[in-house]
């Protein structure tokens, strides 16, 4: 996400979703991919789930020092735990 200008997880979520998608019906089209570009766009919707618990990190400072990014990528996975373990067992 942007770090310069508001934005919620919802639209920065909606536009990556649409980006993956487009370029997964590139690779189809143009490239003799394989891909299933509505799987690709699903997961887009999700990738940054984990924020919803953990807040964004502007990537200049995820980035800045290898130790925290090690560190915050524990907290993306406990966040991620943490919205997984909230859905029934039969999912």
């Amino acid at each position: 996400m942007r770090n310069t200008e508001i934005e919620n997880i919802q639209e920065h979520s909606l536009e990556v979703a649409m980006v993956a998608h487009n370029l997964g019906a590139i690779k189809n089209e143009y490239f003799g991919g394989n891909v299933d570009i509505n799987k690709v766009a699903v997961i887009a919707m999700y990738h940054e789930v984990s924020e919803i618990f953990t807040g964004d990190m502007p990537t200049p400072i995820k980035y800045f020092d290898p130790k925290l990014r090690e560190l915050y990528g524990e907290v993306e996975t406990l966040a991620q735990e943490k919205m997984l373990s909230t859905l029934p067992d039969r999912l």
